[in-house]
């Protein structure tokens, strides 16, 4: 049995409360958006265990600049 539920949100009270986030927190909310929330956070996970080394920046840019 499923219980449906209808919010009404309005488009630009959904866009005031975006704004007002943190950056760290607009930074996840489109992590969670994206679907790469599960890859990122496992990613986390295994630099923090040091499963992994985390890219330096050169690494990370080295074919782009």
């Amino acid at each position: 049995m499923s219980v449906g539920v209808m919010v009404g949100l309005k488009v630009e009270d959904i866009a005031n409360s975006i704004r007002k986030l943190k950056k760290a927190d607009k930074e996840m909310l489109l992590l969670l958006l994206s679907g790469e929330s599960l890859e990122i956070a496992k990613r986390a996970r295994d630099i923090k265990t040091k499963k992994v080394k985390p890219l330096t920046r050169e690494e990370t840019f080295r074919d782009v600049l």
